[in-house]
């Protein structure tokens, strides 16, 4: 979870590609489960924004994994 580009990394690469998929109707990410950082199901929105950019930049707590395609 918060691997948006599938790179086994969650960066700030990753905040700005769930950024174009909420907000600029970017590619989403495959599978979708990916881009959920903060575990809520269903596609990313701003709350996983959020989320990641706390995790990325303020040592927050990691992406949340759920169902079977991230885990």
């Amino acid at each position: 979870a918060g691997d948006a580009n599938s790179n086994s990394l969650v960066n700030l690469v990753d905040i700005i590609y769930v950024v174009n998929f909420v907000f600029k109707g970017g590619p989403a990410p495959s599978p979708i489960c990916l881009g959920d950082a903060n575990g809520s199901g269903g596609a990313p929105a701003l709350p996983d924004i959020i989320y990641l950019v706390n995790f990325v930049f303020k040592g927050g707590p990691a992406p949340v994994k759920i169902g079977l395609c991230c885990l």
